[in-house]
């Protein structure tokens, strides 16, 4: 089935929910009232409080939950096949991630803007409300280490990816200076910048092809390990630095491209109309995928149910908006009404960006996709009749010759200098196939790989060569050279998301050469949403730090005392990119998953509580409660799972030990937090329900 007809589908779906369910809503569940003042208008202090025109503050409200989430997710659940991640995207952002986010906005409002943590408390009583922001600062954590793994996998030793993003940094500043200083904050300076901001961002992205080709390049081709470290230096400084110099310009400039970016991609969806190539189910084991006779390496652990609500853990239903909806929008909310639009609205374009971005990676082929979001062994020397890096022992020594291995080579072969190489297979060594993809084209061209020995890349890999390592592929030696990049066993979804798109904007007339721009577009569109995520999450994070140090030392609590902006600021980033620097996107990605998924359990719970509370007929209670079942029935199972078929095994091996231990910890606090936010949860709803209906009334006054 071609792509028109699922994309007209889902926007049949989406508008319906808006206009019906949204609208009852509005009018009979929460009750908006249009005469109600607003803090906003009360208690405009023209910084934080400050009535913002609709639409304005759909868009700052779209580009703040609009993560990498709702991108990544549906890509990697394209493994348990198209469908289940289409109807779960699709119904679920409809009566379950946008009812949170409109419920938790109202809530807000009518608790003068006040947080998620600060409502439960206040509902709750303080020891819940201190559980709460127990677990939305871990669930931060895990969040960003989860987004920032994504861009380390997508940009590791690809420097025309590296140079465009480093250059968005300087020119966010630079905006933010103009904006600051120059036009003093107008609203003439602010478009004046983000016209120059774009058009900046994009001579980057051309210019970036000629440092990829020059000598600049290979100082740009940085590893795993390098790029973390240059991203965590990056959150650190974002989230000192005042929010106009830097924060803010790239809001500007992220709002821009994922608004025009998304509609572009819908509209060449339609156009260019590909065949969905993934099956609708595919048949899949705790270690295995299964197509049509073909065996594929997973890309995420776990089976459909219930991994796969996790994996999708944006772009149906997101806990991390309930901190959005519950933070800066809420402060600016002119009208109850305007509640609807923003909390509801925003949360289905997000519904649609998830819809575009698994269509797109789903209309590649099976095998090209499993291709690059896997990253297998492979043998040193390949057994009789089986795949390996060399075909022979004879061959692979023929790397021993002067001059064919490099040292980067002999790091990725985990060869101290001046060892053979043979002696990698007279231990059956075995290493990554994104390793051996990486190794220099003068050694692959020595075992008898078709690529040029003085090329930069392995672009040049042909299916017989990819068959030679055991990597089946069907379009992806064309797409890579036409790329500029190897793309193969690039975990993480994002890669195989730009490829996806760059397909499709290469479909568009006159487009069919540029497929190398599109995908680095593409690559820029998503490190830029996870940067963006990456700054405000940090600087969430620390505001959290700060108030439970505060607790105890008043001081700490203060955001304008440099020391303890910087410690706490320091312990948020250390903690994601541990996280990041011990672990894989099969580790992390479910860890984030449950994190996010329990933080949803905790705001449809606080909603479902507003919502009993506020006097309405109690039936109109199961619009959070339902979801919150499932979700939690979804959520609780996966993290259980997660546990013991994930890491406690890893704890039984030295080289994991210490990470099974601290990932496992993790996910069951998180698990224990909910459970007590629950459990005082369900004895508050006991109590509003026995209550005569009056009293209810009178304590939601």
């Amino acid at each position: 089935m071609h792509a028109v007809w699922w994309m007209l589908v889902a926007l049949s779906v989406l508008a319906l929910g808006y206009r019906t369910y949204s609208a009852f809503l509005a009018a009979k569940v929460l009750a908006l009232d249009p005469s109600a003042v607003t803090p906003a208008c009360r208690l405009d202090d023209g910084q934080n409080f400050h009535p913002t025109n609709k639409w304005v503050l759909f868009g700052h409200h779209f580009a703040a939950i609009t993560g990498a989430g709702p991108l990544i997710g549906p890509v990697l659940a394209a493994q348990f096949g198209f469908l289940p991640g289409y109807v779960w995207i699709l119904f679920g952002v409809v009566i379950a991630g946008a009812v949170q986010d409109f419920v938790i906005l109202v809530g807000s409002v009518r608790h003068d803007g006040r947080s998620l943590a600060e409502i439960a408390r206040e509902e709750l009583g303080p020891f819940l409300g201190t559980i709460t922001g127990v677990a939305i600062l871990f669930i931060v954590v895990v969040a960003l280490a989860g987004l920032g793994r994504v861009v380390v996998e997508a940009l590791a030793e690809s420097a025309w990816g590296v140079f465009t993003i480093g250059a968005s940094v300087p020119i966010a500043l630079g905006m933010g200076l103009f904006i600051h200083h120059v036009r003093g904050g107008s609203d003439r300076g602010i478009r004046e910048a983000t016209v120059a901001g774009v058009f900046l961002l994009l001579v980057a992205l051309v210019a970036g092809k000629w440092v990829h080709d020059g000598a600049l390049g290979e100082s740009l081709r940085l590893s795993k390990t390098t790029l973390t470290l240059a991203i965590a230096a990056y959150g650190f400084v974002a989230s000192v630095l005042p929010v106009w110099m830097l924060l803010c310009p790239r809001d500007y400039l992220s709002s821009y491209l994922k608004i025009g970016t998304i509609l572009l991609l819908v509209v060449g969806l339609v156009v260019v109309n590909p065949r969905v190539e993934m099956p609708l189910v595919t048949e899949a084991s705790e270690r295995a995928i299964t197509i049509g006779g073909d065996v594929f390496p997973r890309v995420v652990p776990g089976t459909l149910f219930p991994f796969m609500f996790i994996t999708i853990a944006c772009g149906a239903i997101s806990g991390f908006h309930a901190l959005v909806s519950s933070g800066t929008t809420p402060k600016m909310i002119k009208s109850e009404l305007d509640c609807r639009t923003i909390g509801y609205g925003a949360m289905l374009m997000e519904g649609l960006v998830g819809i575009t971005a698994l269509v797109a990676a789903a209309s590649l082929p099976p095998a090209d996709y499993f291709a690059i979001n896997t990253d297998p062994r492979v043998a040193v020397v390949a057994a009789p009749g089986g795949s390996g890096l060399a075909r022979s022992l004879d061959e692979l020594a023929l790397l021993d010759e002067p001059g064919v291995l490099t040292a980067k080579d002999r790091a990725a072969l985990g060869l101290p200098p001046g060892a053979s190489v043979t002696t990698l297979a007279a231990r059956s060594e075995t290493l990554r196939a994104s390793a051996a993809l990486h190794l220099s084209n003068r050694a692959l061209a020595r075992l008898g790989y078709g690529v040029d020995p003085d090329a930069r890349d392995a672009t040049a890999l042909s299916e017989a060569d990819f068959l030679r390592m055991g990597v089946k592929v069907v379009d992806l030696p064309g797409l890579t050279r036409d790329a500029g990049e190897v793309v193969a066993a690039r975990t993480g979804g994002a890669v195989s998301l730009a490829i996806g798109m760059a397909r499709v904007f290469s479909g568009l007339p006159g487009m069919k050469a540029l497929l190398a721009y599109w995908y680095h577009f593409a690559i820029m569109f998503e490190a830029l949403f996870v940067l963006t995520t990456i700054d405000t999450g940090t600087r969430i994070g620390r505001f959290l730090v700060q108030e439970f140090v505060g607790r105890a030392w008043p001081r700490f609590a203060d955001t304008t005392w440099a020391p303890a902006s910087l410690l706490s600021t320091l312990a948020i980033v250390v903690g994601w990119s541990y996280f990041i620097l011990t672990g894989s996107i099969s580790t992390i990605w479910p860890m984030f998953g449950v994190a996010n998924q329990l933080l949803a359990i905790i705001a449809l719970a606080v909603g479902t509580t507003l919502i009993l509370k506020s006097g309405r007929p109690p039936a109109y209670a199961l619009v959070t409660l339902a979801p919150m079942a499932f979700v939690g029935t979804t959520t609780v199972a996966a993290g259980v799972q997660a546990v013991r078929t994930l890491y406690l095994p890893m704890t039984r091996v030295a080289a994991t030990a210490t990470v099974g231990r601290v990932n496992a910890a993790v996910t069951c606090t998180l698990l224990v937090c909910v459970a007590l936010v629950l459990g005082g949860c369900a004895r508050r709803w006991l109590a509003l329900l026995r209550a005569p209906r009056g009293g209810v009334e009178g304590a939601a006054g």
